[in-house]
């Protein structure tokens, strides 16, 4: 089992733009995709949820759970869960957590992230939702792999050192 953490974000720290925005490589795309067909089951927040609702951006395969702490959100035929603690977290073979920030600070804080990936995009947005939110995730990182997408983005792969 893993709890996979995938974001692209901008060279200074921002998974998203001021107005939700996420100019990423069409190759960052294409990698993010392929990721999330790997997954047996992919969280993601309420945010990241309705703006994937609106764009139609769900790849079809595996499960997809919003979490939220709003028991009236209408996530249609997708699954919805509160997480609190380390075990609210649901089990399967691969977990993708797909953001956004708050969620992912959450899982971070809770300690039950473990691996990153990270799509380094060469742009800055100079403001928006930073990768964990609002919360301090000190994690410890050990790099697994690099590799290049396209001509100037980079991914890096960690697993995260658990305390």
């Amino acid at each position: 089992m893993a709890n996979i953490l995938y974001m692209a974000i901008s060279k200074d720290g921002f998974i998203a733009g001021p107005n939700d925005e996420t100019p990423w490589s069409d190759e960052s795309w294409e990698s993010f995709n392929k990721f999330v067909l790997s997954c047996n089951l992919v969280l993601m927040g309420r945010r990241t949820y309705e703006i994937m609702r609106q764009n139609d951006e769900f790849a079809v395969g595996p499960h997809y759970v919003v979490v939220t702490n709003d028991p009236t959100l209408d996530v249609g035929d997708f699954g919805k869960l509160s997480i609190k603690k380390a075990s609210d977290m649901p089990e399967a073979e691969k977990i993708g957590i797909i953001g956004g920030g708050e969620l992912n600070g959450t899982l971070a804080r809770l300690d039950v992230i473990d691996e990153m990936i990270l799509d380094i995009e060469p742009i800055e947005l100079q403001s928006g939702i930073r990768l964990f939110g609002k919360y301090d995730a000190p994690l410890k990182l050990e790099p697994i792999g690099s590799t290049q997408l396209g001509a100037a983005t980079v991914q890096r792969h960690y697993r995260i050192v658990h305390k």
